[in-house]
């Protein structure tokens, strides 16, 4: 009996840990089904320029993951589609990953841009565990699109990502207790077979609300505002 209770008991704690898991992971709205959420985009001067909304299309569970796929939409300030894509959210219990096209930054000078994600699955990692001074691991991801009727490729890089603080962000659609995280955009665009490298000095913060998601974010260069992003809406 004895021995029977020392092998169950790793088992009993297996499981333990797997109902934590998703009590802790089915709170993000990415892994809601059906949730749609909508992102307002502003440029530096506050404008709304465009709206994006995503939304939760299925939600998996297997014995380690908890991941959904969801749809986004790109939309003018007049509601006018721009763009559509899709994306990938996954929640190990440990870290959560997000697909990283959403790192796509909120330059409204970058809206005319469409890009397609590549096939290959790359992610951002936020820990389940944040705090304050965290150095965060970054990424890169190429796309390719067109811009104007041109075709390119784009390769996204986010690195020096840092958690510097916390905050509660309040927008229209909430208020959320939230990590402050700091990090650089670097962009490397390829036309007619020549690199062109684009504002490697954008700066970007990001609020993210552990159980729920990312809040709001911002970027600058050289000190001035480029553009923000904010959640405005969110519906299950």
């Amino acid at each position: 009996m004895k021995k029977k209770m020392f092998f169950a008991a790793p088992l009993i704690l297996a499981a333990q840990l797997l109902y934590g898991q998703q009590q802790d992971c089915k709170s993000y709205y990415f892994l809601q089904n059906n949730a749609e959420v909508e992102m307002s985009i502003y440029d530096g001067k506050g404008e709304l320029v465009a709206k994006n909304i995503e939304k939760v299309l299925n939600v998996n569970r297997t014995a380690n993951v908890i991941s959904s796929n969801f749809s986004t939409t790109l939309k003018d300030a007049k509601g006018k589609d721009l763009s559509n894509g899709k994306g990938k959210f996954k929640c190990t219990g440990s870290e959560i990953l997000l697909d990283m096209q959403m790192a796509m930054p909120n330059i409204p000078q970058l809206q005319n841009m469409k890009m397609e994600p590549g096939s290959d699955e790359i992610f951002l990692s936020y820990p389940a565990t944040l705090k304050e001074g965290q150095t965060l691991p970054g990424n890169e991801k190429e796309m390719r699109g067109n811009m104007n009727g041109m075709e390119i490729s784009m390769t996204l890089k986010v690195s020096d990502r840092k958690v510097v603080g916390k905050e509660k962000i309040t927008t229209p659609a909430g208020t959320w207790e939230c990590f402050k995280i700091s990090y650089k955009l670097g962009f490397t665009v390829q036309m007619m077979g020549t690199n062109f490298p684009m504002d490697l000095d954008v700066n970007a913060t990001e609020w993210f609300a552990p159980g729920f998601g990312i809040v709001k974010t911002d970027t600058e260069r050289g000190g001035s505002t480029l553009g923000s992003m904010q959640i405005t809406a969110f519906k299950k």
